[in-house]
């Protein structure tokens, strides 16, 4: 597995990991994302170097390949010119320019192979990435989901079996209480009233019910003469 698989993963763990406590899924997401983009930075510092140590093969070996044949020219014209001393020195540096030439171009491939391989890999973890951040809302709203489920799941397993659902029994059976007290009162109060407090009471309500037969008489002849 490389690093960039390693990276991704620890990431998506830690996304799960969120909503599963569901401890502050946004803070949680957010930071794990943070986190996500400074190991990207990391990385691309990492391919940065690697694909400076390409570049620096590719010129070396650009380099060599024209000093070979520059050695190649020079053996020629000093043999042009009868020179076969200068001409065999000429080929000597040559070989050696050869050997050198192999040596960077095997290096240079290395270098190339492992840099195309890193740019490959870092290519996909910043699509992984963008993805995870795309998927950030869609994350935040399950972990919201699952937290309000939570809620209403404790608030329901409680009711009529907690200290609150006992609660609301007590207060009502007060109630119905405070209603029966209050209709015994009632009764014990009409049964202490004394014969003449009862005929008082029936004289008021009457003389009460001729005044208002008098007002509604009057009121009928004021409105006859209108």
């Amino acid at each position: 597995m490389s690093i960039f698989d390693r990276l991704f993963r620890i990431g998506k763990a830690n996304v799960n990991a969120a909503i599963d406590k569901i401890e502050d899924p946004v803070k949680i997401i957010d930071q794990v994302l943070r986190e996500l983009d400074e190991d990207v930075e990391k990385v691309t510092a990492a391919v940065t170097s690697q694909m400076a140590v390409e570049k620096r093969f590719q010129r070396e070996l650009s380099e060599a390949e024209e000093l070979v044949a520059r050695r190649d020219a020079q053996a020629r014209q000093a043999l042009s010119a009868n020179n076969e001393d200068l001409a065999r020195e000429a080929l000597l540096d040559k070989k050696k320019q050869v050997e050198k030439r192999d040596q960077l171009q095997e290096g240079y491939d290395r270098a190339k192979s492992t840099a195309d391989k890193l740019r490959t890999q870092l290519t996909e973890l910043k699509s992984r990435v963008t993805e995870m951040k795309d998927q950030r809302n869609t994350l935040i709203a399950q972990a919201e989901a699952a937290k309000t489920q939570q809620k209403i799941n404790h608030t329901m397993s409680g009711v009529g079996h907690n200290d609150v659902g006992a609660t609301f029994n007590r207060m009502e059976e007060k109630i119905k209480r405070m209603h029966d007290e209050a209709d015994a009162a009632y009764e014990l109060a009409n049964e202490d009233k004394s014969l003449d407090d009862k005929f008082a009471e029936a004289l008021k309500d009457a003389r009460t019910t001729a005044v208002d037969d008098e007002l509604a008489a009057l009121k009928a002849e004021l409105d006859a003469n209108k």
